[in-house]
């Protein structure tokens, strides 16, 4: 075991776990929602579908990681989403959902004082999701190739994977679709990701833009 995450892989299902010694959250979504009924058999989903927001929620609000106890109890409770609440998640929780260390948020924001130790795994992960995808994209193609994103402090922080004239660029931006965040503070985690990235794959172009 290295770090706060351990990089040893479950010889069933080769994906990273996360670690036991952290604390977890996980979301909970109200069973008698109005808009799970609204989503109920459709799949064709739009902007536009009635019950969209919930829709959006279930893959917003993700499992996430804390130092320490008393700063996951911190977090538990309501969201910005009426139907979303958090509660404690234990191993036993995170083993049933399949929860991996890629599906990980961070609990904690970039002034944290074990941001870097929490959050360079989870990037790490989802790094390493995007190449994936990179290498099987059509090679010819202009435009956006593949993407990922990673979850800090309930805000989505996205890296896509670009061609534009022959080169790969990498531009980052952030969005909070159900809370409130401070601006500054997006601004600042964008620039982690972005030295995050340049340590890892040295991009020739960055394009930062919050949302």
């Amino acid at each position: 075991m290295t770090g706060r995450y351990s990089s040893a892989r479950n010889d069933e299902d080769n994906v990273e776990r996360p670690n036991p010694d952290l604390f977890y959250t996980q979301p909970t979504f109200r069973a008698d929602s109005p808009d799970l009924a609204k989503l109920r058999g459709r799949t064709d989903l739009t902007l536009k579908t009635p019950g969209i927001g919930l829709a959006l929620a279930f893959d917003y609000y993700r499992f996430e990681a804390f130092a320490t106890e008393r700063e996951r109890d911190a977090r538990c409770g309501p969201t910005g989403h009426p139907d979303v609440r958090y509660e404690r998640a234990m191993m036993k929780d995170l083993k049933h959902n399949k929860i991996s260390l890629e599906m990980i948020a961070c609990g904690h924001d970039v002034d944290h004082p074990s941001f870097d130790e929490l959050v360079t795994p989870l990037f790490d992960a989802a790094f390493r999701r995007l190449i994936g995808d990179l290498v099987e994209a059509p090679k010819s193609e202009e435009g956006m190739l593949a993407s990922t994103d990673i979850m800090i402090a309930r805000v989505r922080y996205s890296i896509k994977a670009e061609s534009v004239g022959g080169w790969i660029k990498f531009p980052i931006s952030a969005l909070t679709v159900f809370e409130q965040e401070n601006r500054d503070v997006m601004s600042r985690t964008i620039g982690w990701v972005e030295n995050r990235l340049e340590l890892t794959a040295s991009p020739s172009l960055f394009d930062t833009k919050p949302n």
